[in-house]
């Protein structure tokens, strides 16, 4: 699995993306550095490597790896003071309910530069051979944020907004530079689910999906022929039964991952009440492993 400069990590609610976001920034800054940015408003990647952020803030937690915590709202406040430098200006207009008028006729604005500072981001990994992952929206949400810049320029087709929202969209098709990597779990609703959003990112936005990460799949206890020595020993018996049902379904999502030609690397299921720094170091330690290595 190849991984572009910006890896956008998204996936059905509930199967595991923040986490997966942490470990594969975790995992890629063993080779070389690393930006994690949060865009969710928990910011709960962030929190799983152990970052207590605010809105808009960065910290450094090792010399290889960055967090940074990304608002849609922060985005525009740059923005505009990057048009208007003088500061009390500046200012004046985004406290003015003449400026809430214009973001307000102009849908998806915040979104929209959201997504040109992730460009910019690019650029700038680009330069520092770096590597930046995204903890993305659920999958609905991440459609609706990824289709923005095409609305900016319909609205918007010439001037600086249609200039920026040309760049965005070509970063956005750029499979050097943007990948999405979809979270999945060895379940039927979550596998027609991510291939559902495979197929809309490559036929409807011409966006690179550079693989899945089929999440919590199992290994098998015992092979069928081992669970004839567990006879007197039921509840045994029943947990290997579940575990061998629980290996063949992985097996069946990998398998109609890769037949719709979605690249797919599987995750163990760590058994654990809750995900803590040793997880997460587990889970980057099987990334670093396979995934980063491919």
């Amino acid at each position: 699995m190849r991984l572009p400069r910006v890896v956008f990590v998204t996936g059905k609610g509930g199967t595991g993306k923040s986490t997966v976001a942490a470990a594969l920034a975790l995992a890629l800054s063993q080779r070389r550095s690393s930006i994690l940015a949060d865009l969710s408003t928990h910011l709960g990647a962030a929190a799983l490597l152990g970052a207590a952020l605010g809105e808009d803030q960065t910290a450094r937690l090792s010399e290889s790896l960055e967090v940074v915590a990304l608002s849609q709202r922060a985005e525009l406040n740059s923005f505009i003071k990057r048009l208007v430098p003088l500061a009390a200006i500046s200012e004046r207009m985004l406290r003015s309910r003449t400026f809430g008028y214009v973001t307000a006729a102009l849908p998806g604005l915040e979104a929209f530069l959201l997504l040109e500072r992730l460009r910019m981001m690019a650029g700038e990994a680009a330069l520092h051979d770096r590597y930046v992952i995204i903890d993305a929206p659920a999958t609905g949400t991440a459609l609706e944020l990824l289709a923005v810049a095409n609305g900016v320029r319909g609205v918007a087709p010439v001037g600086t907004l249609g200039r920026l929202a040309d760049d965005v969209q070509e970063f956005l098709t750029d499979p050097h530079r943007f990948g999405v990597l979809l979270t999945v779990t060895p379940e039927d609703l979550s596998v027609r689910e991510t291939l559902a959003t495979a197929q809309t990112l490559k036929s409807a936005r011409r966006i690179e999906v550079a693989g899945a990460i089929l999440n919590r799949s199992t290994t098998a206890l015992f092979e069928e022929h081992e669970l004839e020595q567990l006879g007197t020993l039921a509840a045994h018996r029943t947990l290997a039964q579940r575990r061998i049902a629980e290996r063949a379904a992985a097996i069946a999502a990998r398998t109609e991952l890769e037949r719709a030609g979605v690249v797919t690397f599987e995750l163990p299921m760590l058994y654990r009440a809750a995900i803590g720094m040793r997880e997460i170091s587990a889970l980057a330690r099987a990334l670093a492993a396979g995934l980063v290595a491919q």
